[in-house]
């Protein structure tokens, strides 16, 4: 019974697995992050020095060059937080298209002041047919409880 339901568990995986990471899809093309820093959400600007890790109590935003990836190229670039929700997003569209959204901040869920603490994961993702099928860059950031 166990065995059964063990390889109907890995099955379903590898099938997963195959979808999103398609044997082959690999372009060789690597986004440009420039950095995550510090954002002020009244001027809508970064500011300081390229950082992994924030107070709760502060806020932030990854800056990617756009014009690092070729133009017609369909991408997206979003905040994923501890558990995996979305938490900010930019896209999807060309990449000649996104250079006005190259500041991409994390979202403060609704009904709070601050983000929440854990680890937020930012990638910037190649697109093909609506689906993700390529990671083109990825930063990690932890967000200290205090």
């Amino acid at each position: 019974m166990f065995a059964t339901v063990g390889m109907v568990i890995l099955a379903i995986g590898l099938v997963e697995f195959l979808y999103f990471e398609r044997p082959g899809e690999a372009s060789g093309i690597k986004a440009h992050i420039v950095g995550v820093f510090a954002y002020d959400p009244a001027t809508k600007q970064v500011n300081g020095p390229d950082r992994s890790e924030f107070p709760r109590s502060g806020q932030f935003a990854a800056v990617v060059d756009w014009s690092s990836l070729p133009a017609n190229l369909v991408v997206d670039a979003r905040w994923y937080d501890s558990f995996g929700s979305l938490e900010g997003e930019a896209g999807p569209g060309n990449a000649s298209g996104l250079t006005s959204d190259s500041v991409i901040p994390v979202q403060v869920p609704p009904g709070f002041r601050f983000v929440l603490p854990g680890r937020y994961t930012f990638v910037v993702e190649r697109i093909e047919g609506g689906v993700p099928v390529e990671v083109l860059g990825r930063r990690f950031v932890v967000v200290d409880r205090t």
